[in-house]
Protein backbone atom coordinates (compact mmCIF):
# COMPACT_ATOMS: atom_id res chain seq x y z
CA UNK A 1 0.00 0.00 0.00
CA UNK A 2 1.13 3.54 -0.72
CA UNK A 3 0.81 6.51 1.60
CA UNK A 4 -1.15 9.59 0.48
CA UNK A 5 0.91 12.69 -0.22
CA UNK A 6 -0.29 16.28 -0.02
CA UNK A 7 1.48 18.22 -2.76
CA UNK A 8 2.06 21.64 -1.21
CA UNK A 9 5.04 23.13 -2.99
CA UNK A 10 4.87 24.85 -6.36
CA UNK A 11 5.04 22.37 -9.20
CA UNK A 12 7.81 22.26 -11.77
CA UNK A 13 7.06 24.62 -14.63
CA UNK A 14 4.03 26.24 -12.96
CA UNK A 15 3.39 29.82 -14.08
CA UNK A 16 4.35 32.54 -11.59
CA UNK A 17 1.55 33.28 -9.19
CA UNK A 18 -0.39 30.05 -9.74
CA UNK A 19 -2.20 29.24 -6.49
CA UNK A 20 -2.89 25.81 -5.00
CA UNK A 21 -6.55 25.01 -4.35
CA UNK A 22 -6.74 22.29 -1.68
CA UNK A 23 -9.62 19.79 -1.61
CA UNK A 24 -8.24 17.16 0.79
CA UNK A 25 -10.86 16.00 3.33
CA UNK A 26 -10.31 17.46 6.76
CA UNK A 27 -8.01 20.17 5.43
CA UNK A 28 -8.69 23.88 5.10
CA UNK A 29 -10.77 24.20 1.94
CA UNK A 30 -11.72 27.69 0.78
CA UNK A 31 -15.38 28.40 0.06
CA UNK A 32 -14.48 31.47 -2.03
CA UNK A 33 -11.80 31.77 -4.71
CA UNK A 34 -11.16 34.58 -7.21
CA UNK A 35 -12.64 33.88 -10.66
CA UNK A 36 -10.21 33.87 -13.56
CA UNK A 37 -7.23 33.27 -11.26
CA UNK A 38 -4.74 30.57 -12.21
CA UNK A 39 -4.65 27.62 -9.82
CA UNK A 40 -3.72 23.97 -9.55
CA UNK A 41 -4.95 20.90 -7.66
CA UNK A 42 -2.55 18.06 -7.04
CA UNK A 43 -2.11 15.08 -4.80
CA UNK A 44 -0.09 11.93 -4.88
CA UNK A 45 1.38 8.90 -3.23
CA UNK A 46 4.70 7.82 -1.76
CA UNK A 47 6.01 4.46 -0.65
CA UNK A 48 4.61 3.82 2.82
CA UNK A 49 7.09 4.14 5.71
CA UNK A 50 8.49 0.72 6.48
CA UNK A 51 7.66 -0.59 3.00
CA UNK A 52 10.12 -3.16 1.69
CA UNK A 53 13.05 -1.80 -0.28
CA UNK A 54 12.02 -1.39 -3.88
CA UNK A 55 8.31 -0.78 -3.10
CA UNK A 56 6.92 1.16 -6.06
CA UNK A 57 4.00 3.58 -6.39
CA UNK A 58 4.28 4.03 -10.13
CA UNK A 59 1.56 1.69 -11.34
CA UNK A 60 -1.38 3.09 -13.30
CA UNK A 61 -3.76 1.85 -10.62
CA UNK A 62 -2.29 4.27 -8.06
CA UNK A 63 -3.49 7.75 -8.95
CA UNK A 64 -5.42 10.89 -8.06
CA UNK A 65 -8.37 11.83 -10.28
CA UNK A 66 -10.19 15.15 -10.41
CA UNK A 67 -13.57 16.17 -11.79
CA UNK A 68 -14.82 19.73 -12.07
CA UNK A 69 -18.56 20.19 -12.52
CA UNK A 70 -18.93 16.49 -13.35
CA UNK A 71 -16.24 16.44 -16.06
CA UNK A 72 -12.97 14.58 -15.68
CA UNK A 73 -9.93 16.84 -15.78
CA UNK A 74 -6.68 15.76 -17.42
CA UNK A 75 -3.78 15.61 -14.99
CA UNK A 76 -0.05 15.74 -15.47
CA UNK A 77 1.83 12.98 -13.67
CA UNK A 78 5.18 13.54 -12.00
CA UNK A 79 7.11 10.47 -10.84
CA UNK A 80 10.18 10.59 -8.61
CA UNK A 81 12.41 7.55 -8.97
CA UNK A 82 15.25 5.97 -7.08
CA UNK A 83 16.89 3.92 -9.79
CA UNK A 84 14.10 1.99 -11.50
CA UNK A 85 11.69 2.26 -8.55
CA UNK A 86 8.97 4.93 -8.40
CA UNK A 87 9.06 6.20 -4.81
CA UNK A 88 6.71 9.19 -5.22
CA UNK A 89 3.96 9.95 -7.71
CA UNK A 90 1.84 13.10 -8.03
CA UNK A 91 -1.07 13.85 -10.36
CA UNK A 92 -1.58 17.57 -10.96
CA UNK A 93 -4.39 19.43 -12.73
CA UNK A 94 -3.57 22.96 -13.86
CA UNK A 95 -6.07 25.72 -14.55
CA UNK A 96 -3.96 28.53 -16.06
CA UNK A 97 -7.05 30.65 -16.78
CA UNK A 98 -8.85 29.72 -13.57
CA UNK A 99 -12.62 29.14 -13.61
CA UNK A 100 -15.41 31.59 -14.43
CA UNK A 101 -17.47 33.26 -11.72
CA UNK A 102 -20.09 31.07 -10.05
CA UNK A 103 -20.27 27.89 -8.00
CA UNK A 104 -18.11 24.97 -9.12
CA UNK A 105 -17.95 21.45 -7.72
CA UNK A 106 -14.56 19.76 -7.45
CA UNK A 107 -14.47 16.03 -6.79
CA UNK A 108 -11.25 14.21 -5.98
CA UNK A 109 -10.69 10.46 -5.88
CA UNK A 110 -7.56 8.70 -4.65
CA UNK A 111 -6.84 5.15 -5.85
CA UNK A 112 -4.18 2.78 -4.52
CA UNK A 113 -3.44 -0.26 -6.72
CA UNK A 114 -6.77 0.32 -8.50
CA UNK A 115 -8.83 0.45 -5.29
CA UNK A 116 -10.66 3.64 -4.30
CA UNK A 117 -9.24 4.59 -0.88
CA UNK A 118 -10.50 8.16 -0.45
CA UNK A 119 -12.85 10.63 -2.09
CA UNK A 120 -14.03 14.16 -1.46
CA UNK A 121 -16.44 16.55 -3.12
CA UNK A 122 -16.38 20.29 -2.42
CA UNK A 123 -18.24 23.31 -3.75
CA UNK A 124 -16.33 26.54 -4.16
CA UNK A 125 -17.76 29.89 -5.23
CA UNK A 126 -15.51 31.63 -7.73
CA UNK A 127 -16.10 35.37 -7.38
CA UNK A 128 -15.22 38.42 -9.49
CA UNK A 129 -12.36 40.44 -8.05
Amino acid sequence: MAALVLVTSPIAGAPEGMARLPIFPGGVIPTLFPAGTAFWVGYGFAAEPGAPAGASVGGRGTRFELEVDGRRVETRTEVEREGEVAVRRADIAEFPSGLPAGWHELAGRWYDAGRLVLSNRVSVEFVER
